[in-house]
């Protein structure tokens, strides 16, 4: 039988080790779907929308060491992957994009053919390489660079744009022509090594942070072991978030900003911050002038793959370009034995500080409803979630209020057990992230919390769960509003229609729709015995948790540096 560019393809990708493929039917991409759907090699899945599809190749790449591919139809399907694409592009988590497109000899310049877009230029703005395959003779050339491009350096999503024509034209291919090569390590240098541990043993008040490039270069052992030997405070960013375990007793908290006002504090009066595959973005409150200036004196040690992002978002007094794990192992060879200036009573401050924001929280908790409705309080729920949560499980937040208290409560075991989408923080991520990540890792538990608003954005994908036995286990917390809108509706503007009340709705019954298990609760006593009969019942499960809209210790976060600078006032009718 001859290849044809389609299956070239597919050979290429099983060279790499690439076995998830997801996407929504399409007649232009038909050959690779024919291809996947009858190689039981692939994990070959169709979602019911294309952001969908980009959310479970992105959550593949998070929880697992490979990468999938994602794909949608001609124009429309080619735009509504876009935020799927998006999410993993602002995460750099590497893919594969694939659109079909209308015949090669009608486009660009195009003939106003049915379902035209500019996809090209549409994904470039989102993809770290992208390029439209116009020569069967080039397409594995552009494949292969394409998967290297994904994995290298700082990694994130590729695109391929494929011709219907070109994706049916015959193609040949040694597989071994063009040889497969291991991303690069770079280590730092001499003198970049000897000046870093130089600042290191000198610092009084330092601060370490493992960043998303710690999970994605398999460098969680080597940090912990550098906390370990020194001792320091330690913290994360969202997308490092569980490469410090909660037991460690330097831990400051993680996930940025929603590690709590210990975290902070300590970023604030560092003397010394030591970050690692960190971009510096906006949930980490350094650099984030008025509220979060750079105090005097402190010295900013960026270490990162990609030496266009040292020093972009914030001062660096040393910018090391080298590899997480390559930088980290040679720091703690060298620091074998050393001393340390490091002050022991100024961390226990920090720690002091951590513990009386944490039994802020944890009060809460304690008061199980909020005062004026007698609904659940989003705390209550994130932290009986946490207390049901096995150690093993990938637990998966959407994006919202509820990420917020999520990510107060819930701590992952280990970074590949955790998906979040920081970066675009959009809603709806929940749920197609939770079918990736199940796909990819059948044999662990997955569970899901999101809000009323985020399930809602992507609640036809329980039906894909069902229909592929992906046996997620959702909570949503259901408050009937955007929440964190509600309080800029109702005490900055004081508008009554300003848009975020919603219906209440009932998930479980819309759960059972879909196939899956459903169950609504309304006291906290009723959880764990509905978590127990999820878990048995061998279907995805969604539990609708009712409750009231909980403000947050850091919302003020929000108005201090995403809104900084803008100086809102009810408009004047």
């Amino acid at each position: 039988m001859n290849d044809t560019v389609s299956s070239v393809l597919l050979k290429i990708l099983k060279k790499h080790g690439i076995r998830h493929v997801f996407g929504l039917p399409a007649a232009q991409i038909g050959m690779v779907m024919d291809g996947a759907g009858r190689d039981p090699w692939f994990s070959y899945m169709t979602t019911r929308h294309e952001e969908a599809a980009g959310h479970m190749a992105h959550a593949v790449a998070k929880t697992t060491d490979s990468m999938a591919v994602c794909f949608g139809t001609v124009g429309p399907g080619a735009t509504n992957m876009v935020p799927g694409v998006a999410c993993a592009w602002a995460d750099n988590v590497p893919l594969l994009a694939l659109t079909p497109n209308n015949q090669s000899w009608l486009i660009e310049p195009n003939r106003d053919l049915l379902q035209n877009a500019r996809q090209l230029e549409l994904y470039s703005a989102i993809t770290k390489w992208n390029a439209c395959i116009r020569y069967a003779e080039r397409a594995p050339e552009l494949i292969e660079r394409a998967l290297h491009m994904a994995r290298s350096g700082r990694p994130g999503p590729v695109h391929l744009d494929i011709p219907c024509d070109i994706g049916a034209a015959p193609c040949t291919h040694d597989l071994g022509s063009i040889p497969t090569i291991a991303p690069p390590r770079p280590a730092p240098s001499g003198p970049d090594l000897d000046r870093l541990v130089d600042l290191i043993r000198n610092a009084a008040r330092p601060v370490l942070i493992a960043g998303g490039g710690v999970v994605r270069s398999g460098a969680t052992d080597a940090f912990r072991a550098l906390v370990g030997l020194t001792g320091f405070a330690a913290t994360t960013t969202c997308n490092g978030f569980g490469v410090v375990p909660g037991g460690c007793p330097s831990y400051l908290g993680g996930a940025g900003v929603f590690g709590g006002r210990g975290l902070v504090r300590a970023l604030g009066e560092a003397d010394l911050v030591v970050a690692f595959g960190c971009k510096f973005s906006s949930m980490i409150p350094v650099n984030k002038p008025p509220s979060y200036p750079v105090p005097k004196g402190q010295k900013i040690v960026q270490i990162d793959i990609d030496a266009e992002s040292i020093g972009r978002n914030v001062p660096v007094s040393l910018g090391v370009v080298a590899d997480a794990r390559t930088c980290i192992e040679l720091l703690n060879a060298a620091l074998a034995g050393a001393r340390y200036a490091a002050d022991a009573s100024w961390l226990k401050e920090m720690l002091a500080e951590k513990a009386r924001y944490r039994e802020e929280v944890e009060g809460i908790a304690d008061a199980v409803c909020t005062p004026n409705t007698g609904l659940l309080n989003e705390a209550a729920i994130a932290r009986a979630v946490a207390r049901l949560i096995p150690d093993d499980a990938i637990v998966v937040f959407d994006g919202g209020q509820t990420m917020e208290w999520s990510h107060t409560f819930i701590q992952p075991s280990h970074p590949q057990r955790f998906v979040f989408g920081p970066g675009m923080g959009h809603l709806g991520m929940g749920q197609p992230f939770a079918n990736g990540a199940k796909a990819a890792n059948p044999d662990r538990p997955v569970v899901l919390v999101t809000g009323d608003g985020g399930m809602g954005c992507t609640i036809q994908e329980l039906e894909t769960a069902a229909r592929y036995g992906l046996t997620t286990i959702t909570v949503v917390m259901n408050d009937s509003y955007w929440g964190m809108y509600r309080p800029f509706a109702e005490m900055l503007m004081r508008n009554d229609n300003f848009g975020t009340k919603l219906t209440n709705v009932d998930f479980a019954k819309i759960a059972e729709g879909f196939g899956c298990h459903g169950e609504k609760v309304a006291q906290l006593g009723e959880l764990a015995p509905a978590w127990e009969r999820a878990r048995n019942s061998g279907k995805p499960a969604v539990i609708d948790v009712q409750c009231d809209f909980t403000p947050h210790p850091m919302d003020g976060f929000w108005p201090q540096v995403v809104m900084s600078g803008v100086n809102f006032a009810p408009v004047q009718m």
